[in-house]
């Protein structure tokens, strides 16, 4: 058990002398507002010119512009107002991200649109980076990392997910909680999830995985049958992994899982919470990668999914020798 007292939504810290975590009250965003307020947001998405910080070449500024206004407008309490391409050279790890010319530039577009919050469209800001741009514009400022996990917040509807949401936060609260006891708290969570949808020994395991809204949702229900799921175009509808039979040709069983769909430029640590969700995947008999080929940046973000598979730890031969490439849409 842990109690959670802090604002975990916006918040920004500040190292003190003795190495600890502490909160700018003047800064940080409460939990309670940012529930209950409702937010006119100006995204900006930083595009590094040059240098290793650079896109990959398959990714398109715009593209990556698009999603993250989709991913602001995915929150009830969230509207983009206004967005726009910024360049910076080299990398994002500037305090203030831009040099001085692009920030006036940035403050007259945010009072023009009226907003009443910032997101800078990188993974993850640090702590002395969000209380400088909070100086700067006078108004909360989010990064994917903020918009994802609050995302993840409003879609939870199991204690596993609600679980590893938490566990997600620990880099913003872990003075506060033991991250050992929550990870097998969701540990735990996980079996009994497995334990409550018993199937055949010999069933073959297929693990569905690809990209945020590519239809994975969708395949499993038209492979299985099942009436229980409800496929929806939303980014992250899915924050769970179900489990469903279905008979193959030869009247062996299969059991299909479907998975949290994968987002580009998250932090490692966001991933890593879910780790338990996706424990599956790594011993799937099959793996089905589903690829939305309607959307314009699919091979970027076929990328992203091979490189989020790495990270979780299924082997390359592993990628080679069992997973398929399903085309959808």
């Amino acid at each position: 058990h842990f109690q959670n007292d802090f604002p975990p939504d916006v918040i920004t810290m500040q190292l003190c002398s003795d190495s600890k975590f502490k909160y700018g009250s003047d800064v940080a965003t409460t939990s309670s507002k940012f529930a209950n307020g409702q937010w006119s947001v100006l995204v900006v998405h930083p595009k590094v010119r040059w240098g290793s910080g650079s896109a990959s070449v398959l990714k398109q500024a715009d593209r990556q512009l698009e999603e993250a206004v989709a991913l602001v407008n995915n929150l009830p309490n969230m509207i983009a107002v206004d967005s726009l391409i910024m360049p910076v050279d080299y990398n994002t790890k500037r305090k203030s991200i831009w040099a001085a010319g692009n920030l006036e530039k940035l403050v007259a577009r945010r009072e023009t649109a009226r907003a009443t919050a910032l997101m800078v469209n990188v993974d993850v800001l640090s702590p002395a980076q969000q209380e400088e741009l909070f100086g700067i514009f006078e108004v909360p400022i989010f990064d994917r990392y903020n918009i994802v996990l609050s995302t993840f917040k409003e879609f939870a509807r199991t204690d596993e997910a609600r679980l590893q949401i938490s566990l997600a936060e620990i880099p913003y609260i872990k003075h506060r909680i033991h991250a050992r006891d929550l990870k097998e708290a969701t540990r735990r969570a996980t079996e009994q999830q497995s334990g409550g949808s018993k199937h055949s020994s010999d069933a073959a395991v297929i693990a569905v995985v690809g990209y945020t809204n590519a239809g994975k949702t969708s395949l499993v229900k038209r492979l299985t049958g099942t009436e229980s799921l409800k496929p929806k175009d939303q980014l992250f509808a899915t924050l769970d992994t179900t489990r469903h039979v279905a008979k193959l040709p030869s009247g062996r069983s299969a059991v299909f899982t479907d998975t949290i769909g994968f987002l580009s430029d998250l932090p490692i640590h966001l991933i890593a919470a879910f780790e338990a969700t996706l424990a599956h995947v790594k011993s799937a008999d099959v793996i089905i990668h589903l690829r939305d080929v309607s959307n314009p940046d699919w091979k970027a973000q076929e990328e992203d999914v091979v490189a989020t598979l790495k990270s979780i730890g299924v082997a390359r031969e592993v990628m080679a020798e069992r997973m398929i490439t399903v085309d959808n849409k």
